[in-house]
């Protein structure tokens, strides 16, 4: 009975992801949460795995997913383009992730554990699929849900494809995707 405590505990933990407030917007105005992130990437990567191209464990990939975020339960979110944030916030989530899972058994918080470094080290085809997704999520959301002229952070459409670049190195489909996501954005007035 004690590990199923432990996992109601979890339950109550995760939770918590609800609250940590992301940069992208959500169909209604407001700013999507973490976990309405992980729960949309998690549900992409299942339609568009064939646009891989090699064998994908996709039960994998989806638990990865819904892992990525777990460590902003404590650290919050980091803009991707935040230089500054983002050389330190792999050790702030690192730590906020062991504090949530420290309240599961032992053995499953080692495995999500190591799917969540799997993940941020992207060696492995799920891993980098995964990344992929995580990258390519949000610029159909930003396309998608954004009035037109909506660009506060004066983002230019190069800084958005050095950024996603990583893609062609996995998927030229997935790649010419994301490159026509951020032309029509330039269209629409999202990016400069």
């Amino acid at each position: 009975m004690e590990a199923i405590e432990s996992k109601v505990d979890f339950v109550k933990e995760i939770e918590k992801l609800k609250t940590v407030t992301r940069f992208n917007r959500t169909l209604d105005g407001r700013f999507e949460n973490s976990a309405e992130h992980s729960w949309q990437v998690a549900l992409v990567a299942n339609l568009f795995q064939d646009y891989f191209p090699e064998k994908l464990d996709i039960g994998k990939v989806t638990l990865m997913l819904l892992l990525h975020d777990l460590g902003e339960i404590y650290a919050g979110d980091t803009w991707v383009y935040d230089t500054a944030g983002k050389a330190v916030s792999h050790d702030k989530e690192y730590l906020s992730l062991q504090k949530s899972l420290a309240i599961l058994p032992i053995i499953q918080g080692e495995k999500f554990t190591e799917l969540w470094f799997e993940f941020e080290k992207g060696n492995s085809p799920e891993a980098r699929y995964a990344r992929i997704i995580d990258a390519l999520v949000p610029l159909i959301n930003h396309l998608v849900v954004s009035e037109e002229g909506y660009n506060p952070d004066k983002l230019t459409a190069e800084r958005v494809l050095t950024k996603k670049a990583f893609i062609k190195e996995d998927s030229e489909i997935l790649w010419q995707l994301a490159k026509e996501l951020i032309e029509r954005s330039v269209e629409k007035g999202l990016y400069d």
